[in-house]
Parts: C-alpha cells; sequence; structure tokens
C-alpha cells in the first residue's frame, strides 16, 4: 500500500473508532505509536479532542466533522512517515487493528424509504440479523 493510501486509511479509520468503547486502546496505541514507544501527551490531547467534536457534532454536522477530523489525522500521519521507514510497518499494525475494533462493533441501522409508490417493506443491506419490519401505515399508490 503506498504512503498516501496508508495514511487517508489510518485518518479514516482512526475517526472511526474514536467513538467506540476501544477508544482508550486506539489512544494507547496511537499516542505511542508518535511518542516512538512512549505515549505522547499532545497526541493523547488531540485524540481527546478528537473525540469530544464527534460525540458533539449533531447528526446534521457529523459527516462534516468526521471528515474535516479526518484530513486532520491523515496530515498527522503523513508527517509521522516522513521519519524512519518502520514507522509504515507500525502504523499498517496499528489501522488493521483498529480496522478489526471498528468491525466488531455492532450497531444498529435504520432505513427509512420514502417516496414514490410503496408496496411493502424493502431491506437492503447485507448479513442481516434481527430484523423488525413496521408494515405501518403506508400511503397506497393511486392509479
Amino acid at each position: 500500500m503506498d504512503l498516501d493510501a496508508l495514511t487517508a486509511l489510518a485518518g479514516n479509520t482512526l475517526v472511526t473508532a474514536a467513538v467506540t468503547d476501544g477508544f482508550e486502546t486506539v489512544r494507547h496505541k496511537v499516542a505511542r505509536l508518535f511518542g516512538r514507544g512512549k505515549p505522547e501527551t499532545g497526541i493523547e490531547r488531540r485524540l481527546d479532542a478528537t473525540r469530544r467534536q464527534l460525540t458533539a457534532a449533531t447528526s446534521g454536522e457529523l459527516e462534516n466533522v468526521r471528515a474535516a477530523q479526518a484530513s486532520r489525522w491523515q496530515t498527522r500521519f503523513a508527517d509521522l512517515l516522513e521519519d524512519p521507514p518502520e514507522i509504515a510497518v507500525e502504523l499498517s499494525i496499528i489501522v488493521a487493528e483498529l480496522q478489526s475494533l471498528v468491525r466488531d462493533v455492532g450497531g444498529a441501522v435504520r432505513n427509512t424509504i420514502t417516496g414514490g409508490v410503496v408496496h411493502g417493506p424493502v431491506p437492503m443491506g447485507r448479513d442481516f440479523g434481527d430484523i423488525t419490519i413496521d408494515s405501518g401505515p403506508y400511503p397506497r399508490a393511486i392509479p
């Protein structure tokens, strides 16, 4: 993987993992990476600020906050990778661990379909689990 792709993936994965229950693990690993084995307190503060901003964002602004934070972390990771090449290997390992963390965190997904003609439920996705289909009062199409 080239370094630009790695830093983009790292930034996005970190932002996603920042709002999980595994945040302390994320915080510890990333701070130690930047501190070359010792926790970097400045990075810990930035990670905490990232988490605060993400959790404080309203649903309308969340995507913009996520994108801005991911971009900032991508830049920080790119600056970090200007140093010895083994840092890229360490970052790749951390990203893989974070992706596993994010993948293991489930979540509720709710799809609401409106508009047009609706004749019944429309399940979308992959790997369906517990599904509740509300067959409430859908408007009938007028022919």
